[in-house]
């Protein structure tokens, strides 16, 4: 056997952002439900707050900072899947050369 008959086919690349995709997605869903729960939690420690319970404020700010963590994260792992699949693409526009004063 030759050594070129051994060696193994590289993965498709459909194999590979499949494989990119679902920790993505399992990712953005998790966040989700984390950041709907997060914003129920912010709205019932709210409520407990104007209704004189001091100590909820704290928990209200946590849960709304936490809120606002998870909608960040959960829209960068859509936007990175976006990425993957190609509905998004990397380009970046070449700066354009600076102009030269007139003196």
């Amino acid at each position: 056997m030759s050594k070129h008959s051994q060696t193994r086919a590289a993965p498709s690349s459909d194999s590979r952002s499949a494989a990119v995709l679902v920790p993505l997605g399992v990712g953005a869903v998790l966040t989700g439900v984390a950041w709907f729960y997060l914003v129920g939690a912010a709205i019932d420690f709210g409520v407990l707050a104007v209704n004189g319970n001091a100590r909820a404020w704290l928990f209200t700010l946590g849960a709304s900072v936490g809120a606002v963590v998870c909608m960040m994260l959960m829209l960068a792992l859509v936007a990175r899947g976006l990425r993957v699949v190609g509905l998004i693409s990397d380009y970046k526009p070449r700066r354009a050369a600076p102009r030269r004063r007139r003196h």
